[in-house]
C-alpha cells in the first residue's frame, strides 16, 4: 500500500506494552532484548508508525514502594538478540521516584515521556530502568501510537 500524503496520518491506533523486571545500567543501547532491555513497541511492517508517548506505571503484586530509578527509552533496528550502541539509540530519560504501588488509599501518578516519532517499518521502541526493581514491583509501560 502507498504511503500516506503531506501531512501523514496514521490509519490505525497502535499500542504497545513491556513490564521492566531488570535494571540495565547502560544509556548507550547495549543489552539483551527480554533480560535486562525490553522491547515495548514493534512499527508495522510493511509502512511503519508514528508513536506519540510512553507511559509509565508503577506496578506491585502487593502493597509495596517501588525503587527509585532513572528510565530510559530507545529506538532501535533490531527486535530480537543483543542490542549495541550501533543499532539502538537513546531518544529520551525520566528519573522515577519510589512510589508506593499497589496502595489500597492513594492513587499512583503515570510518568510520561513524549517520543513523537516514526518509525521505519520493523523497527522497536526499546526500555530500561537503571536500578534494579524492588520484590514484587516492575513498571509496565505503554507505548501509545499509530500505524501507517
Amino acid at each position: 500500500m502507498a504511503g500516506n500524503g503531506i501531512p501523514q496520518f496514521t490509519k490505525n491506533g497502535a499500542i504497545g506494552s513491556a513490564l521492566v523486571t531488570a535494571a540495565n545500567t547502560s544509556s548507550q543501547g547495549g543489552g539483551t532484548i527480554a533480560t535486562d532491555i525490553f522491547k515495548a513497541f514493534t512499527a508495522d511492517a510493511s509502512n511503519g508508525s508514528f508513536v506519540e508517548y510512553v507511559r509509565f506505571v508503577p506496578t506491585a503484586t502487593t502493597p509495596t514502594t517501588t525503587t527509585a530509578t532513572v528510565a530510559r527509552v530507545f529506538v532501535s533496528s533490531v527486535a530480537s538478540g543483543a542490542v549495541t550502541s550501533a543499532n539502538t539509540w537513546l531518544i529520551g530519560e525520566m528519573a522515577l521516584p519510589a512510589t508506593a504501588a499497589d496502595n489500597a488509599s492513594t492513587a499512583i501518578n503515570p510518568f510520561d515521556i513524549a517520543v513523537n516519532l516514526r518509525l521505519p517499518a520493523g523497527w522497536t521502541i526499546l526500555v530500561t530502568n537503571h536500578a534494579a526493581p524492588a520484590a514484587n514491583t516492575a513498571w509496565r509501560l505503554l507505548v501509545v501510537g499509530g500505524d501507517y
